[in-house]
């Protein structure tokens, strides 16, 4: 079984193009490939109508892993495409006022249920990689500026810890900020949904995310002290928690993925 999704008035948008099919869509060829692995990739599709040009990004999932297909049916309560939950995990975001990329379709081809490729289409973000932007101006930014932006992620970490959503992929690289709002609200997005949980009541699972956002802070932009004010916005809601208990559980997670693995450079 084949069916192609649209979110609004985008069916038509994608028709005009010669985008319809399940199969128009998958295949559809790109100038480079964003991402790779075993079982995804990610392409940029730029669609141009008149004087105007319209920036997607294409995530094409090819044989899901057998992790992956009994992961979708302990968070829904049955098996559904990779496709799916990605679509799925970025209304409860939204709904939540937690921001991410905007889905406008999504694909699937199913066997007795069971997915065998899917793909989601997504609008271009206006803001910027995270680990970009440090690279490139984290140096440059004064302390109260860095303190501003990491009490930022703290703080949104934590509304999502709050509604029991875990995020096993919290990189540094999977967090998205707008330039502009840095002097103001700091706006700041979460992408790369498709491993996102619900109805996480683990504070384990929960312990892990941190560590993992920790394990991908590089030293060279990340001291101490800014992990140390992380740990402080996060728990800086009048809950009873013990700061040391929980820096140390956070510290032991990170130093465990340091020996299994290499931190990306940036």
């Amino acid at each position: 079984m084949e069916r192609v999704i649209f979110s609004g008035s985008w069916k038509d948008f994608f028709a005009e193009a010669g985008l319809a099919t399940f199969e128009d869509f998958f295949n559809y060829p790109g100038p480079e490939r964003e991402t790779e692995s075993s079982n995804r990739d990610v392409y940029p599709i730029t669609i141009n109508k008149g004087n105007n040009s319209n920036m997607f990004f294409i995530k094409r999932f090819h044989c899901p892993q057998i992790d992956d297909i009994f992961s979708t049916w302990h968070n829904f309560g049955k098996f559904i495409t990779q496709a799916k939950v990605e679509w799925s995990n970025a209304s409860l975001l939204e709904s939540n006022n937690i921001n991410t990329y905007k889905p406008v379709c999504f694909g699937e081809r199913t066997i007795w249920g069971i997915e065998r490729k899917s793909f989601i289409v997504t609008e271009q973000l206006t803001s910027t990689d995270f680990k970009e932007f440090v690279s490139q101006r984290w140096l440059e930014l004064e302390r109260p500026h860095q303190e501003k932006i990491i009490t930022a992620i703290a703080k949104l970490i934590r509304k999502v810890h709050d509604l029991n959503i875990s995020f096993p992929d919290l990189y540094v690289w999977h967090i998205f900020i707008s330039q502009d709002s840095i002097n103001n609200q700091c706006q700041l997005s979460f992408i790369d949904l498709h491993r996102m949980r619900r109805n996480i009541k683990n504070e384990n699972e929960k312990i892990k995310n941190l560590g993992r956002l920790f394990w991908s802070m590089s030293p060279k932009y990340f001291d101490d002290g800014l992990k140390e004010l992380f740990v402080n916005a996060y728990i800086s809601d009048g809950q009873q928690t013990d700061k040391a208990a929980l820096t140390s559980r956070i510290k032991k997670y990170e130093n465990k993925l340091t020996s299994r693995r290499n931190r990306k450079d940036y």
